[in-house]
C-alpha cells in the first residue's frame, strides 16, 4: 500500500499541469518540495509567492469553486476545480467568492492573509483531482510571467556636442547713387558737362588750373593800356624835329 502511494506520488509530480495565472504579482519566495516519501517532514506541496497581507488575490484558472471557507491552521483558503486539476489559494484574509460559483482566470477572490504555516506569503498548490496526493510543482505552470526581468540596459550612448556653424561674411555694401563713386588713381578726369543752350560762356566753369576769367580780362586790358602807350610815343617821336646833326645826315 505504502509503495503504491509513492508510485502514484511520483507519476503525479511527474503530469504536466494546467496553465496557470498569477494570483499575485510576487515571485516564488518557498519552493515547491515533495520528492520521495509524501508524508516526510518538512514537505511543501506547492510554492509560495510574495504577498503583503491585504494585497488582492486572483483566480489563477477558469472553473467551479469547490471549496470557500476557514481551513485550520492554514486560514481561509479558495479551491477551484480546473479541468482535471484541483488548484488551492490559502491563506485569506476575507473570501470574495462561494462554492459553487464559476469564476474565471483573473477573477477576484479575496485578499491575501497570514498564517504560522505559510509565512511567506500567498500559498498556491496544484494536485490532480482525481489522485488524493498527485501535488505537482505550480511554479513552472505560471508560464513566462515567472520569468526573470530582462536584464537593464546599459548607458545611453554618449553624444558629442555639434559645433557651432559661424554665419557666412557680410557682402561689403554697394555704393548709393547719391554719393559718387571713388575713381581708381591714375584714371582720366571726366569730361565736363556740355552747357545748356541760352547759358553765357561766364557762367561755364573754368578747367582746371587756369586762372578765373576776371583775371584774365584785367591782364587784356594791363596789355592793351601798354601796347596804346607805345604807339603814343611812336607818334611823339616821328613829329618831334631831328637834331641838326642828324637833320644834316638826312638831308
Amino acid at each position: 500500500m505504502h509503495a503504491s502511494v509513492l508510485v502514484l506520488a511520483a507519476l503525479a509530480a511527474a503530469a504536466p499541469g494546467p496553465r496557470l495565472s498569477p494570483p499575485v504579482p510576487g515571485e516564488v519566495a518557498r519552493a515547491f518540495a515533495y520528492a520521495g516519501d509524501p508524508f516526510a517532514r518538512g514537505h511543501h506541496r506547492g510554492v509560495d509567492l510574495a504577498a503583503a497581507p491585504g494585497e488582492p488575490v486572483r483566480a489563477a484558472c477558469s472553473g467551479r469553486v469547490t471549496f470557500a471557507a476557514g481551513a485550520g491552521a492554514n486560514g481561509r483558503a479558495v479551491t477551484i476545480r480546473c479541468g482535471a486539476w484541483s488548484v488551492t489559494h490559502l491563506p485569506l484574509r476575507h473570501i470574495a467568492v462561494r462554492a459553487g460559483d464559476t469564476v474565471v482566470a483573473g477573477a477576484p477572490l479575496g485578499a491575501a492573509g497570514a498564517s504560522a504555516r505559510h509565512t511567506a506569503g500567498l500559498h498556491l498548490g496544484v494536485r490532480r483531482a482525481s489522485e488524493s496526493l498527485g501535488y505537482v510543482d505550480p511554479a513552472p505552470l505560471l508560464g513566462t510571467e515567472r520569468q526573470p526581468p530582462p536584464p537593464a540596459a546599459g548607458p545611453p550612448p554618449r553624444t558629442v556636442p555639434r559645433r557651432p556653424v559661424p554665419p557666412p561674411p557680410h557682402p561689403a555694401p554697394l555704393p548709393s547713387r547719391s554719393e559718387p563713386a571713388a575713381r581708381p588713381t591714375g584714371s582720366r578726369p571726366a569730361p565736363a558737362p556740355a552747357p545748356r543752350p541760352g547759358s553765357s560762356p561766364a557762367a561755364r566753369p573754368a578747367p582746371p588750373g587756369l586762372a578765373p576769367w576776371p583775371v584774365w580780362a584785367g591782364l587784356a586790358l594791363l596789355l592793351s593800356g601798354a601796347i596804346g602807350a607805345g604807339t603814343v610815343r611812336a607818334a611823339r617821336r616821328r613829329r618831334a624835329p631831328l637834331p641838326r646833326a642828324v637833320a644834316r645826315e638826312v638831308r
